[in-house]
């Protein structure tokens, strides 16, 4: 077996894998995003804000760890 990574530039051809996959001649296998990928995404979403301070995020981690001492 060999494992290709293909980029489609055309809709059309993605209809020609989809027939070769129904047909049982290959596979497709949707690939997981790369980390910066992932980074990326997750990075848009979160605000853009300045007003937190390193204290902040301190006092945020040992909130979470205190509660799930709890658990």
């Amino acid at each position: 077996m060999e494992v290709l990574t293909i980029e489609l530039t055309n809709p059309k051809a993605k209809r020609l894998l989809d027939d070769l996959a129904e047909l049982g001649l290959i596979s497709i296998m949707k690939s997981q995003p790369s980390w910066n990928e992932r980074w990326d995404a997750l990075s848009g979403e979160l605000p853009d804000t300045q007003d937190i301070s390193e204290q902040d995020i301190f006092d945020e981690i040992a909130d979470v760890r205190k509660n799930r001492v709890g658990l």
